[in-house]
């Protein structure tokens, strides 16, 4: 017996779209656009900031002047890491200032070390010269940096920005008061 064969379309949702059937629903709305173009490209910035900042600390390391150490990469807002002439890859604290931790105890020392670290950065990539010469070791091996931009010490630099305290050794105050 031969299969009965039927004009129309099985009506189901979403088939008036696929098959032009009318079904009887109103046509719904487009939703309109929220954020539009600007919105998306602030946040493609944003993350491009983000990710590709240790690329640029690495460029920077190798295209700016220097004197000593070339610094590649800010890991946090005082410890960078370098290739020095004579000792090659070495992880750098650097003198006179204590920053924010990274993995802060509370939400504004994390959002301070943040700040920080790009503060730093901003200063090394838009430094002409560069001077980091070490000074001995600390009790976790790095490398004790005195670190010069354009003959001028970072530290400075950075505890009037209000991103740093002067540091020179003993327990550190919090960062959460």
């Amino acid at each position: 017996m031969a299969r009965r064969r039927y004009n129309s379309a099985p009506v189901g949702r979403g088939d008036r779209a696929r098959h032009g059937r009318n079904t009887g629903r109103p046509p719904r709305r487009p939703r309109p656009r929220r954020g539009g173009r600007a919105f998306g490209w602030a946040v493609g910035l944003v993350a491009a900031l983000f990710l590709f900042a240790p690329l640029g600390d690495a460029v920077n390391g190798f295209v700016t002047p220097h004197v000593g150490c070339r610094i590649v990469t800010v890991m946090d807002g005082d410890t960078v890491k370098m290739i020095c002439p004579r000792s090659g890859w070495r992880t750098g604290r650097i003198l006179a200032y204590d920053t924010p931790e990274t993995q802060g105890r509370c939400a504004r020392e994390t959002g301070l070390a943040v700040a920080a670290t790009y503060y730093l950065r901003w200063i090394l990539w838009t430094g002409g010269h560069i001077e980091a010469r070490t000074e001995g070791t600390d009790r976790y091996g790095r490398a004790l940096t005195l670190l010069l931009v354009d003959g001028e010490g970072v530290a400075r630099r950075m505890v009037e920005a209000g991103l740093a305290r002067w540091y020179d050794g003993g327990r550190r105050a919090s960062w959460c008061d």
